[in-house]
């Protein structure tokens, strides 16, 4: 377990198809909103990832997984092995350069699976290996981008909480 430090995992990377999407017939590339700030949604992203062992919040990030996940989302990943991958899951992997991308399983080959963006067209040039796993999506929190964010009344006796991330 991690003690005194938040886990931050920027996801989503930008692909190379994006959101033209809507001309293919797929509709618009529109993420789900809620009701919340994004400072509950992180309370409620950070409370989850702590009920299971290894499970961290993140941030996600760009077009790649729209209509599903967009730039006002928290998700939850949590370690999955490799063995278990199913396709259809929504995993979380390091590409090739280094960025933490979140995309659908399509297939399993032999040289691992080939992953690809709900929005996006094509596959990844790169494919998920049991040495890129990170973790299949657990949760995720959307949150109003608009809604101001609050700041937390302190509990007596405790600091007040520091700000949620931006994304």
């Amino acid at each position: 377990m991690v003690s005194g430090a938040l886990l931050i995992l920027n996801l989503f990377a930008a692909c190379a198809t994006g959101p033209e999407n809507a001309a293919s017939g797929r509709g618009p590339s529109v993420s789900p909103s809620a009701d919340v700030n994004v400072d509950q949604a992180w309370r409620d992203a950070k409370a989850v990832a702590a009920r299971g062992a290894g499970r961290l919040p993140a941030v996600g990030s760009g077009t790649s997984m729209q209509p599903v996940y967009g730039e006002d989302t928290l998700l939850v990943i949590s370690p999955i092995s490799y063995d278990q991958l199913q396709p259809g899951m929504m995993v979380a992997y390091r590409n090739s350069r280094g960025v933490r991308v979140v995309h659908r399983l399509v297939v399993k080959l032999a040289d691992g699976w080939r992953i690809m963006g709900l929005n996006n067209d094509r596959v990844d040039a790169d494919v998920v290996t049991p040495q890129n796993l990170i973790g299949v999506i657990y949760a995720s929190f959307n949150y109003d981008a608009d809604e101001p964010a609050k700041p937390a009344a302190p509990t007596q006796g405790q600091a007040p909480a520091a700000p949620a991330p931006n994304g």
